[in-house]
């Protein structure tokens, strides 16, 4: 994988913080440039206290410079190399602010909380993260606590339905994993639902109407495996479930607790509908885990 710059914007709230934890990380493993942006928004300031805000906001970003630095040390003490920015932005709106950045720099990965205060120093709240999600031109790495951070994403969930944006996913995920030594989790969901009409017939799954759909499914997925050759040096486990993509997503994640998810923004609609945008928004939502998304020309 080729990780030289990473953003993360931050508006120094709990899950900001998280989110630069799991970036230094990152930097720190990657060896890459890591630029700290902070936004302020416009027409948010009182004028008749802004000489005093002003004051405020150099004090605070001098504390943060100094607790980032901190953590630099105490985190990364075998890269005393990593290259550490900072930059404060003005906008119109937050979402407007960190993309107008994003797409005017040559970033390989952002890494954005999902969730920020409100108040003051109010940034970034969940749909802010979302539209990153879904205009930035780079992947974008979601983190929701910190307490689910890691070093090193070694069991990694990929949402498959076989469509470019989900293949380009599992050559991301194979990448990460390759280099980790650990374990990929396919899972399919199948969420077609059974008309109560058929309950008589005695069917009450998709599965009850098409008895061979997972052998189906399994064989499209050693497919999908046997295009990347780096999967054959990797634990994969297949998995295929029956119910809505985001819940049978949330599920899994509580059940088998993967490291990481990576998944696509766009899927199909038809035989094998599995991810829309709102279904990526969804699972981001809805998993407390770090979430990767991936673009069909911006894969790392």
């Amino acid at each position: 994988m080729d990780i030289k710059r990473i953003l993360v914007p931050t508006d120094f709230s709990e899950t900001a913080r998280a989110a630069l934890d799991q970036a230094l990380f990152l930097a720190a493993r990657y060896n890459a440039e890591l630029t700290v942006l902070h936004a302020r928004l416009l027409f948010e300031d009182d004028p008749a206290e802004l000489e005093h805000k002003l004051k405020d906001l150099k004090a605070e970003e001098k504390e943060v410079e100094h607790a980032l630095l901190d953590k630099l040390r105490k985190k990364t003490a075998d890269h005393s190399h990593l290259n550490i920015k900072h930059e404060i932005i003005r906008g119109y709106s937050a979402p407007s602010a960190i993309l107008g950045y994003i797409n005017n720099k040559e970033f390989d990965l952002v890494v954005i909380g999902t969730h920020g205060r409100s108040g003051l120093e109010h940034f970034l709240i969940g749909s802010v993260a979302e539209k990153v999600v879904r205009y930035a031109r780079c992947p974008v790495l979601t983190v929701r606590s910190a307490e689910y951070i890691k070093e090193k994403f070694e069991n990694i969930l990929v949402p498959l339905d076989f469509s470019e944006p989900a293949m380009h996913a599992l050559k991301t995920a194979a990448n990460w994993v390759e280099e980790e030594g650990g374990e990929l989790h396919l899972l399919y969901a199948v969420e077609q639902e059974v008309h109560p009409a058929l309950y008589a017939w005695g069917m009450k799954s998709v599965f009850d109407m098409i008895p061979d759909i997972k052998e189906k499914v399994e064989k499209r997925m050693e497919e999908a495996i046997a295009q990347i050759p780096k999967l054959k040096k990797v634990a994969v486990k297949k998995v295929i479930r029956e119910g809505k993509p985001h819940k049978v997503i949330a599920k899994y994640v509580e059940e088998e607790k993967p490291h990481l998810i990576v998944i696509g923004t766009h899927g199909m609609v038809g035989l094998d509908r599995f991810l829309l945008g709102s279904t990526t928004e969804r699972v981001i939502r809805a998993v407390k885990i770090p979430v990767l998304t991936v673009k069909n020309k911006n894969v790392i």
